[in-house]
Formats: C-alpha cells, structure tokens, sequence
C-alpha cells in the first residue's frame, strides 16, 4: 500500500456510511509522507475531524430524542369488561 493508496481509502471511508468503517490499523512499512501528499493528508485529517463532530452532534440529536421518548408516560388501561363466556 503507498500513501496515495491509504488517502484514496480515508477520502471514501468519509463519504461512505460510518457504520462500515473498519477499525484504524495504520499499514506498515510506509515510511515519511511524501511531501507532494502533504496538502492532502492535512485535508483528509480536515475532513476527518468535520465528519467527527458531524457524528457527535447527530449522536446528541438521537439522545435527545430518546430522552424525550423516555419522558412520555406509559399508559396501561385496566380492563373494563371480563369476558366470562368466552
């Protein structure tokens, strides 16, 4: 894998759906960023932290609302009529 290959794999993980993101493993032998990657790499880091608090507020909307959710009372009815025949 070279370092173009790993920003081309970054860039499509923050376009795609988080949920299939894998787990960060950093590849192996790669050596020092290129200098011509530089711009890149600080972009994808960019983007990367936007996407990070993009997922932090739509975590708190979900809470928010599951909160909410939790607030309303739970109405159980008692039975009115005893079907003795039935």
């Amino acid at each position: 894998m070279t370092w173009a290959d790993l920003l081309d794999r970054l860039e499509a993980e923050l376009t795609g759906d988080p949920t299939g993101a894998l787990p960060w493993n950093p590849p192996a032998g790669l050596g020092p960023l290129p200098a011509h990657l530089q711009d890149r790499a600080r972009a994808v880091v960019r983007a990367q932290a936007d996407r990070s608090r993009q997922l932090r507020t739509e975590l708190d909307t979900v809470r928010g609302h599951l909160d909410a959710l939790d607030r309303i009372p739970q109405q159980h009815p008692d039975a009115v009529y005893l079907d003795v025949d039935g």
